[in-house]
């Protein structure tokens, strides 16, 4: 997917400085040269630029809210084996992924059906 970025500048410094900040964090396949612009103020700068590639699941696996809420498992639960339970920590309310036998456990623990 290519992104189209428009970059309008006072001058030709601004306009690079702005294009490689942006080539920090997107991937640029093409830059136009600095144009004037018909206004007569400032340089304008065309890009093309793509997201880098990611690796969702090591991102998704590298999350600490992603490990399981129960007491002494903290292990990775993925997404379509999760179970939402209400979880109280540090901040407050959330729901936190646990996995079916964990939460099938602490069940059987406390006695809640």
């Amino acid at each position: 997917m290519t992104i189209k970025v428009r970059i309008v500048a006072d001058d030709v410094d601004q306009a690079d400085a702005a294009a490689l900040a942006i080539g920090r964090v997107l991937t640029v396949t093409r830059e136009s040269p600095a144009r004037p612009r018909r206004s007569g103020d400032g340089v304008t700068v065309y890009l093309d630029a793509e997201l880098p590639p990611v690796d969702v699941d090591a991102a998704d696996q590298a999350d600490p809210a992603n490990r399981c809420g129960r007491a002494g498992c903290g292990q990775y639960v993925p997404l379509h084996d999760a179970l939402p339970v209400p979880t109280v920590d540090d901040n407050g309310v959330r729901y936190a992924r646990w996995h079916p036998a964990c939460l099938r456990a602490e069940q059987r623990e406390r006695r809640i059906r």
